[in-house]
Parts: structure tokens; sequence; C-alpha cells
């Protein structure tokens, strides 16, 4: 699978692109790679050569649109001022924004099970890409002093309970700012490990 970063060429933006444009539009069970082709403007050997399967390039559009999301989270809090902890703003910031992402919530409504899934298939691309964001929301040198195996905690348990939020039904209403914000006080922070918890940032 394509690494998220930048060393993809311009036929695998477009396919990219493109398969996430026939996400939005159709669904991820039901686009085939045709589709996909068809839309790129690419043949479908040039996206074989590139991707082994149609699950292939799933993979590689979640860890994509996953890197920007947190990319773009961590440039939002470096550059803001956050109105409570940091680490609930984080958190307040990536449901937020996936909330926002079209084809995120298209396949949350229409195929719970299959975003479950994926959620579990991608784990580790996933905590991985926080893992990265959190390098860019701390200060320099706090991911030194509290060790890899905090941040590794941190970022497995802010992709879990964002999953938690995203996918179980709640009996109070948790969609604005504010009340993901309360939401995030009272049950993500406790979570936190403990040397986040001793270490200021």
């Amino acid at each position: 699978m394509p690494d998220g970063g930048s060393s993809r060429d311009g036929a695998t933006e477009a396919i990219l692109d493109a398969a996430l444009a026939e996400f939005d539009r159709h669904g991820i069970r039901r686009v085939a790679l045709e589709d996909v082709a068809r839309r790129a403007r690419v043949s479908r050997t040039t996206i074989y050569r590139r991707f082994a399967n149609r699950d292939d390039l799933v993979a590689a559009v979640m860890d994509r649109e996953n890197t920007r999301l947190f990319a773009g989270i961590a440039v939002e809090l470096k550059t803001a001022r956050p109105k409570s902890n940091i680490y609930v703003e984080a958190f307040t910031s990536a449901m937020l924004r996936s909330r926002k992402h079209r084809v995120l919530n298209r396949m949350i409504a229409d195929e719970p099970e299959l975003t479950l899934q994926l959620a579990g298939r991608h784990y580790h691309a996933a905590v991985r890409r926080i893992e990265q964001a959190l390098q860019v929301i701390f200060p320099p040198g706090f991911a030194d002093r509290i060790g890899a195996d905090a941040v590794h905690e941190l970022a497995e348990n802010t992709w879990r309970y964002a999953m938690m939020l995203l996918l179980l039904p709640s009996g109070e209403p948790i969609e604005t700012a504010d009340q993901i914000r309360d939401f995030a006080t009272r049950h993500f922070l406790p979570s936190l490990p403990p040397a986040l918890r001793a270490v200021p940032v």
C-alpha cells in the first residue's frame, strides 16, 4: 500500500481523489475499480500497478484522509489558544473534523458495520497518524520527556474514544464543541497515561 506521505506520483493522487469522490457518491461497498479508473482517467492496469485490490485502495484512501485530518488538527492547535485542556481540545477538534468529513459521515450512517471493520483493520495506521500529529502539537522536547510509550498510549486512547463516540449511540447529546469538551473532560481525560498527568504540557 502506498505510503501516506509526499512520495506519491500524480497518477496515484488522481486515483485516490477519484476513489474518494466515488465513495462519496456511491458508498464504499458499491464502488468498482472500473468506476475509479474512469473518473481518474487511467486504465485499470494503472490502478493494479499501485493497489493490489479494492481493499488496498480503500486502505490508502483512508490513510490519506487520516493523515490530512490529524495534520489539520495539529496545525489548528499549534496556532490557536486552547479553550480548555490541550488533550480535551485535541479530542474535540478530532471529533468535529471527523463529523464534517462527508465520506466518513456517509460510511458511519450507511455502513456502520463496515466502518467498524475498517477501524479495526487500519487501527495501527490511524494510531501512527495520531502520534505524528501529537509530535507537532506538543512543545519541543515534551514527547521525549514523557516517553514513546505514553505518546503511543495517548494516540491509542484518542482513536478508541473517537470511534466509540462516532459509532455508538449516546443517551445524551454530544454534538456541539462544548458538549464534546464536556464528554472528553469526564471520560477521555481520566484515561490519560500517568506520565501525561504528571508532566504539564
